[in-house]
Parts: C-alpha cells; sequence; structure tokens
C-alpha cells in the first residue's frame, strides 16, 4: 500500500509546528491550569560521570529543561552532594525534537592530529526521526591547543563546549562503548546498507587518521567486526569490553524473548567469528531465551567471568555468572529450587550494574522495584544483600558509578516518584556492606540515606499527587491481569475513569511518576485512572508477554473488554461506568482504536498518540531495520495467511464501528509508526463522527519539545472535558 501524501489535507495551524484537522480553540483557563502540571515535566537525568581533566572538573552529566527551552539541555555538577553548583553546556536549541541518546564520557581522542582531552560521545538525532548519529563534545580549555571552528560545528554560545558531527549520513548509530583503556571505541551502526545494525571499531588514542586540527569536516574511519547473516536483518549490539581490549560481549537481537549472547575477538583489525555463548543447564530453547546487561568482570584477577541477566533457566530474568575458562554457572537470583541460587527471587531481575567492588542489581515486584547488591570482596562477598533506600516506596530508581575514576562505591541515583519527579542523589556503598545484618526472615540487608542534590532537585508538586494502588481482575480466559490503579478519593466516591494503556507491547505500567496529563485528570477532572497491564506485557515473565503474539493480537483487547465489565459489575461504588474514555501511544494507540471499534457503546472518547491502524502498512513502511524484530511479535505480513488475519484485525478496516469522538496526535518524523497510521484513520473515522489531528512537525515516535508536548496534552483535556466546541462528547 502506498504512503500517504500530507500534502492532500487542508490543515491549520494552532502552534507554530503543529498541524491540524479540525482542532477548535482550546479554552483559556486549560491551558492556566495544565501550566503547575506541565512544569513537572523538567526534571533531572543522569547520563553519565566524567573523567577528571587535568584541572579536576570532572563531574556528572546532567540532562535538565530549563524553563527557556523547548528541549533538554545538557550541564556538568560536582559529584559532591554539598555543592549546589550546575553548569550548563549546552545551549543550541534547533527548532526541532532532538534527542540525545546517550553521552559516552572519554579520556581523550587523537583522531585530528592532536590530543583532545575529555569531554564525551553524544548519541543524537536532529528531528525525532532516529537517525541518530556520533558528535563529539569537548571544551579547548582542557586540551592541548585551542581548535579552529569547523565547518559543520553546532553553534553552543554562550557555552564553552563545542559540538562536532563525526558521522554524516542516513544511517542510525544506536550504541557506543569505550572500553576501560580509553584506547578502543566500538559502536553499533546501519550504515553497511541501511538496513542491518553491525559493529564497527576505532581507536580514541595513535588512531593515525591522517585528519588535521584545521577547519575541514571530519568523519569517523571505523573498521566493520561483525557481518551480515544470511536470512532476516541482522542487529548486532556491543555490549561490553574486556578489562585487556581482546573481547568483546554482543548480541544479536531477534526479538524480545529472543536475543542470544556471542563473545568476539578483536585483538586484530580483521572481523572476527562470534562464539555463542551456550551455558549449561539451560531449560529454555534458543529461540526463548534472552541476555541482557551482560558485562565482564571489573576485577583483573577475575577478568573472564561474565555477568548477565537472563531467562535461560526459567520464565523469569535472573542475575547469573559464568566462568568461561571452567565453563561454569553460578546462579545469584534463579528462583528454580534445583539451582540452589544465592537468593532466589521469584520476579524479573533488572538494572545489573558491575563494577569491580560489588553487582548492583533491583527486582520488579509487580510494578514496585526493590534493591539488592552483591559485595565481591568483604565479609560478605558473593551473599546477596538488601538495600533499603531511606524513604522510598519502591517506585523506579537507576544509578550511575563513577568507577571510570576508581570510585566504585560512589553513585549517582536518580528516582521517580509520585510525590516527585526525576530528582539526583548521591550515596557511597564503600563502608555499608560491611554494616549488613538479617532480618526475620534471615534475608542480609543495609540502610542506607542517599543524599539528594538540591541543584537536580524539582520543585515540589503545586498540586496533590496520589500513590498507586495494586488492582487486579480476571480477563475472558481466567488470566488474572494487574493494573495501576489511582483514585483522587480514595475508592470512597464515585467517579469517571480513564483506561490508558502503554505502548511496547513489551512494556509495563509500573509505580513510576506519571506524565503531566496524569495529574491534572485526577486533580481537575477529578477522573480515576487505571493503567493495565494486559497480556504482551513484561514483568510478569517471558510466557505473559507472549500471550499476544500474533494470531493472539485481540486477546489483548478482550482484556480490556473484561476490564470494562469488571468496573461496571465490581467497582459500582467507585468508579462510573457510564462516563469512561481510553487513551494511550504507541501500541497504546492501537489498542485505542481497537478497543474503539469493539467497545465504542461502552466509551465517551478515545485519545490516541501515535498509534498503529493498519498492521500490513505499518509492517511494510516502519524503518528497514525494525521490521524483522517486529514481524516477531505482529506476524509477517508478506506471508498471505497472516496478512490476511493481520488485515481482519486492523482497526482502519472496522473504523465504520467507532461511534465515540477520537483525538489523534502523530510526530510527522515518526519513523517506527509512520503518520500515514493516522491520516488513514482520519479519513473514515472523521466521516462519522467528531475527530481531531493534530501532526507535530519535527518530531518523531513522541513528542520532545515543550510547546508541541504541551499544546497535544491541553488539546487532550479539551476533548475529555467536553469543552471543545461541537465535540459531541459528554463530559467525563
Amino acid at each position: 500500500m502506498a504512503k500517504y501524501d500530507p500534502t492532500k489535507y487542508k490543515f491549520t495551524r494552532p502552534a507554530e509546528r503543529i498541524k491540524a484537522l479540525n482542532v477548535k480553540a482550546v479554552p483559556q483557563r486549560i491551558f492556566d491550569d495544565m501550566k503547575k502540571y506541565n512544569e513537572t515535566s523538567r526534571v533531572f537525568n543522569v547520563y553519565g560521570l566524567e573523567f577528571a581533566g587535568k584541572d579536576g572538573r570532572g563531574g556528572v552529566i546532567v540532562g535538565h529543561r530549563p524553563a527557556d527551552a523547548q528541549v533538554a539541555q545538557l550541564y556538568r555538577m560536582s559529584l559532591d552532594a554539598d555543592s549546589t553548583g550546575l553548569e550548563r553546556l549546552t545551549y543550541f536549541d534547533l527548532g526541532s525534537g532532538r534527542t540525545i541518546q546517550s553521552v559516552v564520557p572519554i579520556l581523550g581522542e587523537d583522531w585530528r592530529g592532536t590530543w583532545r582531552a575529555g569531554g564525551a560521545l553524544m548519541i543524537m538525532d536532529l528531528i525525532g526521526n532516529e537517525n541518530f548519529q556520533l558528535w563529539r563534545y569537548w571544551e579547548d580549555a582542557q586540551s592541548d591547543a585551542p581548535f579552529p571552528k569547523i565547518d559543520g560545528e553546532l553553534n553552543n554560545s554562550p557555552g564553552q563546549g563545542r559540538f562536532e558531527r563525526v558521522t554524516d549520513d542516513d544511517y542510525t548509530y544506536p550504541r557506543a562503548l569505550v572500553s576501560k583503556s580509553n584506547r578502543l571505541l566500538v559502536f553499533a551502526s546501519t550504515k553497511e546498507n541501511g538496513k542491518d545494525t553491525l559493529i564497527y571499531r576505532t581507536k580514541l588514542i595513535d588512531s593515525n587518521t591522517g585528519a588535521k586540527a584545521d577547519s575541514r569536516p571530519f568523519s569517523l574511519p571505523s573498521r566493520r567486526i561483525t557481518t551480515k547473516l544470511d536470512k532476516g536483518t541482522t542487529v548486532w549490539l556491543p555490549q561490553s569490553i574486556s578489562l585487556d581490549d581482546k573481547k568483546l560481549l554482543i548480541t544479536l537481537t531477534k526479538g524480545h524473548s529472543y536475543r542470544p549472547l556471542y563473545v568476539l575477538d578483536i585483538s586484530s583489525d580483521e572481523p572476527g567469528t562470534p562464539e555463542l555463548i551456550v551455558l549449561p543447564g539451560v531449560t529454555e530453547k534458543v529461540e526463548e531465551t534472552a541476555y541482557s546487561f551482560p558485562e565482564w568482570s571489573r576485577d583483573p584477577d577475575k577478568a573472564h567471568i561474565l555477568y548477565f541477566i537472563t531467562n535461560g533457566y526459567g520464565d523469569f530474568n535472573s542475575v547469573v555468572a559464568y566462568d568461561t575458562v571452567a565453563g561454569t554457572v553460578t546462579h545469584i537470583t534463579t528462583p528454580e529450587p534445583n539451582l540452589h541460587a544465592l537468593r532466589p527471587i521469584s520476579w524479573e531481575a533488572t538494572g545489573l550494574l558491575v563494577t569491580p567492588e560489588a553487582l548492583l542489581f533491583r527486582a520488579n515486584v509487580e510494578g514496585w522495584q526493590k534493591m539488592y547488591a552483591m559485595p565481591l570482596k568483604g565479609t560478605y562477598a558473593n551473599q546477596v544483600l538488601d538495600v533499603r533506600l531511606h524513604d522510598w516506596e519502591g517506585s523506579p530508581i537507576s544509578y550511575a558509578t563513577n568507577a571510570r575514576n576508581d570510585k566504585p562505591s560512589e553513585l549517582v541515583m536518580r528516582f521517580n516518584s509520585h510525590r516527585m519527579n526525576g530528582f539526583l542523589a548521591y550515596l557511597d556503598l564503600s563502608k555499608e556492606f560491611e554494616k549488613a545484618v538479617r532480618d526475620e526472615q534471615d534475608n542480609l540487608f543495609i540502610s542506607v540515606t542517599p543524599k539528594p542534590y538540591r541543584q537536580a532537585t524539582p520543585a515540589a508538586p503545586q498540586f496533590k499527587t496520589f500513590e498507586p494502588k495494586l488492582l487486579k481482575f480476571k480477563s475472558f480466559d481466567g488470566l488474572e491481569v494487574p493494573c495501576m490503579y489511582y483514585h483522587p478519593h480514595d475508592r470512597k466516591k464515585v467517579v469517571p475513569v480513564i483506561i490508558n494503556i502503554h505502548g511496547g507491547p513489551e512494556s509495563q505500567a509500573t509505580a513510576d511518576t506519571r506524565i503531566p496529563t496524569h495529574g491534572y485528570l485526577v486533580n481537575e477532572l477529578g477522573c480515576a485512572v487505571i493503567y493495565p497491564n494486559v497480556r504482551g506485557s513484561t514483568g510478569y515473565g517471558k510466557r505473559y508477554s507472549w500471550m499476544d503474539d500474533v494470531y493472539k493480537r485481540e486477546d489483548a483487547v478482550k482484556d480490556i473488554g473484561a476490564l470494562l465489565e469488571h468496573i461496571d459489575q465490581n467497582m459500582k461504588n467507585e468508579l462510573d461506568s457510564s462516563h469512561l474514555a481510553i487513551m494511550g501511544g504507541s501500541y497504546g494507540g492501537y489498542m485505542v482504536y481497537a478497543c474503539l471499534t469493539h467497545f465504542s457503546p461502552k466509551l465517551t472518547c478515545g485519545v490516541a498518540n501515535f498509534g498503529i491502524s493498519h498492521w500490513p502498512s505499518f509492517l511494510e513502511n516502519t524503518a528497514d531495520r525494525r521490521r524483522d524484530l517486529r514481524r516477531r511479535e505482529y506476524g509477517d505480513e508478506s506471508n498471505p495467511d497472516v496478512r490476511a488475519f493481520l488485515e481482519r484485525v486492523s482497526p482502519v478496516n472496522n473504523a465504520e464501528k467507532i461511534s465515540v469522538p477520537l483525538s489523534i496526535a502523530h510526530g510527522e518524523e515518526d519513523s517506527r509508526v509512520p503518520v500515514g497510521e493516522a491520516l488513514r484513520m482520519w479519513d473514515i473515522v472523521s466521516q462519522k463522527v467528531y475527530m481531531e489531528l493534530m501532526v507535530c512537525e519535527l518530531e518523531g515516535h513522541g513528542m520532545v519539545q515543550a510547546e508541541e508536548r504541551d499544546r497535544v496534552r491541553e488539546c487532550c483535556e479539551g476533548l475529555l472535558l467536553g469543552e471543545i466546541p461541537a465535540a459531541g462528547c459528554e463530559r467525563l
């Protein structure tokens, strides 16, 4: 099916970078009321810890959107939690949804024939289309001599840092790693053919590129070290470089639950042959096993040990150690009783961080997190400890270590909470492990108190926040489906309800902080909000995540039908089933479309962002590098039988059944779900019911620019309130 031509539509412009169809004026009151909620999106993120420079200025690289910017900027702050300084590094605003995917600090490089010290490599796209390129960030004060202005260099005035693009093509560079020695850079790229993701290496030191420290643009030379496989799309990703720079851990991504692990010899410049890691005693099929967070040991005396998370021994992802010399496995959290793990945990493990002194990881317990550590030295070596964080309710956390400056016990932690979103704190574990004690269940634990960075703590929300409650219901086939549930009156008053469905589908609604729209819905509209983890979600074992694959696609839609029935039959004293809306983004957008085709008589309206409306066209037009991976989840549209099924269940082919208002927002540069998916729905649904469509320019799969994102939210609230003229949508 041909791609849509957006020029045939008569768009209006409710905002500078939004093209709209049938979007009416939003009452000023909604704009005013949303301000305090939108303000909570100005959070702080950790990108990494720098190498300490010759003046000792190394610090923490932080992401944050200042009040005067449309997108997040980079900052530097001291690791010292008593400091209050926050130095802004970036000032460039390109008028687009540019995304900084990662920042990789380096000691320096000599690509232009002279030593350029410190700074980082950045992976960044410019317009939200995920055409990620490699950029070099540096500050002349750290280098041997200032560099002349380079053609194509970003204007970062008045910042002291400089940005040079070291790749400049139509391909994507999704990941980069730097070795502990700072001698090697390895990265993934589709530059071989635009479709297959292969791995390349280059030197940071003694690079001998032939380039000079002049104004001419520089293109980073590299050698390919993996090859394309014979069948399908190849996706190799680098994971960890050994301490001696001779071996590289790589994964081959074939699907969410099919990701084998390999070791690649990188001691020479010629492409090697990846060696598949086959663990002894695995109980799961190779094509049903995934490896994540793989790391070489950081201890020189145990450099042959690998640590990773895998579901090769059961339904759940567990932490495992593998001795590559002896060929033996040590189970750290695997819950199967016969495997005798150090600390069996019957939930998904995630967030593994390997340092010379300890392993850190988390367990996802029904959407709440627990933190663990396994010291590798000292009294409690090779024993798993609970890490109990003071005044933390189990909402999502992440952490970065100062190991590159030989202080691996120093952590910068990021906390998300219903009370406050995206704040940073300092924690030093160097003396904590020796304080471990045992609880009533004989489990070892430590109690610690991270120290917040005042300069990286957002202002407290100027509105009431609510802690989620766990809600479960039985679906059509008896499957128990968990949800995160928020009620503005502690379930003591009957209120309207909104069902918000996450994307993925390999994702999960957790106890994470919600987007600003959520606070507005609960406080201003007085609505309850339910975030269901329908079948296909992660967090409950891989078999739960498989329950919506291909021909079982609409079983997930039936889960929402069962939730509607549960609300109507069992929650009459707290929820008003006659005032019920549905919303979601990406795969959640598909779920909105599908639910509207099945359950319109039970719904008030729907809000869908960048959703899939026609499965065959989505699979044909999504980025080439993603197509085979998505076929494993959704089905191969090139197979006639599968295609016939996908046509039957595509919302656009059932759109005439939609009888309630629908609002859609979609990024014009979306390379995952092309904007034609939204226009297709417009062509049919707008002929029958009230519908509005917003196409956001220079945005991809999600809205990054504050003005566009906020406008979409405000239009959404207008529809839900029933205050958009001619909406025909009864007030929630």
